[in-house]
């Protein structure tokens, strides 16, 4: 055999190879439409029969859930849209996050995650755990959490400030139940005591610091926790008590 003929063999069983693969997609394709023609893919052949749904629930139940997602499930195992799904359990407000997943033969589980609330913002909003906001129909109904406020866009410099000042009253017992950034920068706040305390809004870590180191004392001398405190002194602070609704001047002033 020579040179010539061994191509021409060559030529020929790459023709047959290409000629075979075009086969078995010819063949791939009749078995998908015989799939779909037949009725193998119908929502009756392989229906969803269970919808799992799974999460740490506070704020929202089972129930509500499966209620929501009822709807979404009418096709069958093959053909769920588990994106709709995940976007139908996150329109319901206090769901955070959705992961959905199937298990076969006829299963489809939820698994959701909640916002956390920590704090209120501002009107008609929440702060997470995550420091994300997120609003819901009770946001400004809901007890036991701190109010926080101030301009829009400013959240991250408020809940820094907060934490910070949480941490330095956290010794003395005390803790911020309201606190305000308004649009000139100034800080004030609230304390769980009903103390109202101004900050300025310059130094106000300074400031806090000379108020923590007197607080002790200061409560002590008068036995009674003090109305208001103006802290935007340069040296000192100045206290209002509700007994006597006089004014003192605080140490250095």
């Amino acid at each position: 055999m020579n040179r010539r003929d061994r191509l021409l063999m060559s030529g020929n069983g790459g023709a047959a190879s290409g000629a075979l693969v075009l086969a078995v997609l010819f063949l791939l394709t009749v078995a998908g439409v015989a799939w779909v023609s037949l009725g193998i893919v119908a929502s009756e052949r392989w229906p969803i029969r269970w919808l799992e749904v799974n999460g740490k629930f506070q704020r929202v139940s089972a129930e509500q859930l499966r209620a929501s997602l009822d709807s979404h499930t009418g096709t069958n195992f093959f053909t769920v849209d588990l994106r709709e799904l995940q976007e139908a359990a996150t329109r319901i407000s206090w769901v955070s996050a959705a992961r959905v997943r199937k298990q076969w033969p006829d299963t489809i589980r939820v698994e959701v995650e909640e916002y956390v609330p920590v704090a209120h913002w501002n009107r008609g909003q929440l702060i997470a755990d995550t420091g994300a906001l997120f609003s819901v129909p009770e946001a400004d109904a809901l007890q036991g959490l701190p109010w926080l406020s101030g301009p829009e866009g400013r959240l991250g410099e408020v809940l820094e400030t907060w934490a910070g000042i949480n941490g330095m009253l956290t010794p003395l017992g005390l803790e911020v139940m309201r606190m305000k950034l308004d649009r000139r920068g100034a800080w004030s706040m609230v304390l769980d005591n009903g103390t109202h305390v101004e900050l300025g809004r310059a130094a106000t870590a300074e400031r806090l610091q000379r108020l923590t180191a007197s607080w002790e004392p200061l409560v002590g001398q008068h036995g009674i926790a003090p109305l208001d405190i103006d802290l935007r002194y340069s040296n000192g602070f100045a206290v209002m008590w509700a007994q006597h609704s006089e004014q003192d001047a605080g140490a250095g002033n």
